[in-house]
């Protein structure tokens, strides 16, 4: 089953590395400073970290990731990375104990309970090899905090991009950022993919009026390399 589980990663890095970073790529340099301000929420591993030093080294990312183990990881892996701060939060509405669900493929953890009687989620655990009651490896309470609450605290007034990856609970990070008045984020990136995987998913539609309502407009929708998945960048107006 482990083996089964590091191939299907391996592969979908792989795909990802190939059809979706490079369109990613053309769009950031083109569109983002030298020295950017960069918002990570949902690190995993610091694939996005990697990707946005790659094409701006002078960048300042502030990485946010829940999971116990895997901000272990990234501790080390960045130690000594000054212009990387590491967040052990979770992000959502309110200041909070929540249970953070750790998936078999790590990419899917989230704060969202999985929807047991989901046909996407039964083709999903039989590609890892798994049963689809065994998905779910281990349930953790984290403790959350809301971006607009951080910002403040750090006294943040400008951030050049807000990458949002929280597999279904995008709307409540949005919810615990707006409305904000002492920060003026350009660029939000947020996953688009509408599938009935997690038992709360709410729709693009809600998450999108969110940020029309706050001054934003989609500026490009890329499509993952697998998947009906986009990461959709909204631009303020």
């Amino acid at each position: 089953m482990i083996s089964q589980i590091k191939l299907v990663t391996y592969l979908i890095e792989l795909n990802e590395a190939i059809l979706f970073y490079p369109k990613l790529r053309r769009f950031y340099k083109k569109h983002l400073p030298e020295d950017p301000k960069i918002f990570d929420v949902g690190a995993n591993k610091g694939q996005s970290a990697d990707f946005f030093f790659a094409i701006r080294p002078k960048a300042k990312i502030t990485s946010f990731e829940p999971n116990p183990s895997l901000f272990t990881f990234l501790t080390k892996k960045y130690e000594g990375k000054s212009n990387l701060t590491l967040v052990n939060k979770g992000i959502s509405n309110a200041k909070q104990l929540l249970p953070f669900y750790i998936n078999q493929l790590d990419l899917t953890s989230s704060f969202e309970p999985l929807n047991p009687t989901s046909k996407y989620l039964a083709q999903k655990a039989h590609i890892l090899g798994v049963k689809t009651s065994d998905i779910i490896r281990e349930t953790i309470e984290i403790e959350t905090i809301t971006l607009r609450d951080y910002i403040k605290s750090q006294g943040i007034t400008h951030i050049d991009l807000l990458k949002i990856d929280t597999e279904g609970h995008e709307l409540k990070c949005l919810t615990g950022l707006f409305p904000i008045t002492n920060c003026q984020i350009d660029r939000i990136q947020i996953e688009n993919h509408q599938d009935d995987m997690y038992q709360t998913l709410d729709s693009f539609e809600s998450i999108e009026s969110v940020l029309v309502e706050n001054g934003y407009q989609i500026e490009v929708s890329i499509k993952h390399g697998f998947g009906d998945f986009y990461e959709m960048i909204f631009k303020k107006s």
